[in-house]
C-alpha cells in the first residue's frame, strides 16, 4: 500500500515529537573504544572465538534511537482498509534470518532491563544476555551510553522506564538498534551427545565445560544474505516488561504493557521507513533533535514489517505468558505491523490462550473496539502473575 506525501508529513511530526536520541556508529570504532568486559569465562571464550581480530572483526554501521512513549490510539481498526495482520507461532529461538524480499524489514525484541544490556558480562544467560553475546556490539553500545551518562547526566542508558516531567508515573522509552552484526550462534537446547544434558539457558551456561560451549557455538565472520550475496545485520527493539507482580493483572499494569509494546513496535515501523530510504534523517547545526524529511515527494510504498517476539517478561520477571502474548499481538495490531512471529518455546498452550482472548475481543468482534474497553475486558479475564524462574 502506498502512502501519500501528506500522510508522511503527519508522520514526520509524530516522529519528531517522540524521537529523543539518535546516534550513528561505525561498529568497529564503537567496539574499539568500548571493548566488552566479561566476568563469565564461558562468555569470554565465545567472544574470543567470534572476534579473532578484536574490534577489527566487526563490520557495518550501527544506528541507535531512543523514543518517548507514543500515546495509545483510541480504538483498534478493523483491517477494512489494509490487509489483516498475520500471526505465526514458532517453538524455536530467534534465528535472525534475512528477509525473503527487498520490501521487508525484520525486527527482534530484546527482553530488556532498564539498565540497557547491563548484565551481559555476568554468569546469567537469559534472553537479553544471549542476544548480547551473539551480537556483542550491543555490549559496547550499552557501555558507551553508561559512560556518557556519567558525564552528561542524561538518561540515555536507561531506555525502558523514565519519569515524565509532568507526571510522577513512569513512561516507556524504547530503544531501537538497526544494523547490529551477529557474530555467533549459541545453541541452548538440551543435547547430551554434545555435553549439555540440561541445555545452556539461564544459570547452566556458566557451569558448562569449555568443550560444551565450543560444540554449541557457530561463528560468523560476516553473515551473508544468500538471496543477495550482501552482508545481513539484525534489528533490535529493546523494551522492558513490568516485573514481580502479584495476584491478578490490573487495568493500569495492562495499559502499561500495551503502551510499552505499542511504542516499541510503532518505532520499528518508523525506523523501517528510514532503513528503506523513504524517510531520511538530517542533523542541523544548533538543532537539539534530528530532522526527519520525506526523501521522495511522490507516493511511495511502505515496507512490510515483521516483528519476532516471545515470552517477554515471563522468566525472571514472573509474567504470565497468556496475557503477555495477547497484549503483544494487540500492540502489533495497533502499530500496523504486517506480521508478528511469536516464539513460544514450549508455551504453545499458554500462547493459544492469549491468542484466543485477542480473537474474542478484537479480531472477531464487530464495530469500533475502544482500547480502554479492550483493557477492561482483558482485566476481567482474571489473568494472574506467575513467579520468577530465577533466570
Amino acid at each position: 500500500m502506498a502512502l501519500k506525501y501528506s500522510q508522511y508529513s503527519q508522520m514526520t511530526k509524530l516522529i519528531s515529537d517522540h524521537l529523543t536520541h539518535h546516534e550513528s556508529f561505525i561498529t568497529n570504532d564503537l567496539v574499539k573504544d568500548n571493548p566488552p568486559e566479561w566476568y563469565c569465562e564461558n562468555k569470554k571464550l565465545v567472544y574470543k572465538m567470534a572476534t579473532p581480530k578484536g574490534a577489527d572483526s566487526f563490520h557495518g554501521k550501527l544506528e541507535y534511537t531512543r523514543w518517548e512513549e507514543f500515546p495509545l490510539p483510541k480504538s483498534f481498526n478493523s483491517f477494512e482498509d489494509e490487509k489483516e495482520m498475520r500471526i505465526e507461532v514458532k517453538d524455536y529461538v530467534f534465528d535472525y534470518s534475512p528477509p525473503d524480499d527487498d520490501d521487508t524489514v525484520i525486527w527482534y525484541v530484546n527482553f530488556a532491563d532498564r539498565n540497557l544490556f547491563g548484565y551481559y558480562g555476568g554468569n546469567l544467560f537469559a534472553q537479553d544476555e544471549s542476544q548480547c553475546l551473539e551480537h556483542p556490539a550491543l555490549c559496547s553500545l550499552g557501555d558507551y551510553l553508561r559512560k556518557r551518562d556519567q558525564v552528561s547526566y542524561l538518561t540515555t542508558a536507561r531506555p525502558i522506564l523514565t519519569i515524565s516531567s509532568s507526571s510522577p508515573s513512569s513512561i516507556s522509552t524504547p530503544i531501537l538498534i538497526r544494523g547490529v552484526e551477529r557474530k555467533a550462534q549459541v545453541k541452548t537446547d538440551a543435547n547430551a551427545s554434545e555435553n549439555r544434558p540440561f541445555g545452556l539457558y539461564g544459570n547452566t551456561f556458566a557451569l558448562a565445560s569449555p568443550n560444551a560451549i565450543k560444540l554449541a557455538t557457530t561463528i560468523y565472520d560476516e553473515r551473508i544474505d544468500p538471496r543477495t550475496g550482501n552482508p545481513y545485520y539484525s534489528n533490535i527493539i529493546a523494551i522492558e516488561a513490568p516485573k514481580y507482580g502479584r495476584g491478578n493483572y490490573k487495568f493500569d499494569t495492562i495499559k502499561r504493557i500495551l503502551a510499552t509494546a505499542y511504542s516499541g513496535f510503532l518505532a520499528a515501523k518508523f525506523e523501517s521507513l528510514v532503513e528503506k530510504g523513504i524517510l531520511e534523517r538530517n542533523h542541523e547545526e544548533n538543532q537539539e533533535h534530528t530532522k526527519i524529511i520525506v526523501k521522495e515527494e511522490e507516493s511511495v510504498s511502505k515496507p512490510r514489517v515483521i516483528i519476532h517476539t516471545g515470552n517477554w517478561g515471563c522468566g525472571a520477571y514472573g509474567g504470565n505468558v497468556s496475557i503477555m502474548s495477547c497484549l503483544q499481538i494487540a500492540a502489533a495490531h495497533l502499530a500496523g505491523v504486517d506480521k508478528l512471529i511469536y516464539h513460544a518455546l514450549g508455551n504453545q498452550v499458554e500462547f493459544n490462550d492469549g491468542l484466543k482472548v485477542y480473537n474474542e475481543l478484537i479480531r472477531d468482534a464487530k464495530g469500533d473496539i475502544k482500547v480502554d474497553d479492550f483493557i477492561q475486558n482483558v482485566e476481567s479475564k482474571g489473568f494472574q502473575w506467575g513467579f520468577s524462574n530465577g533466570t
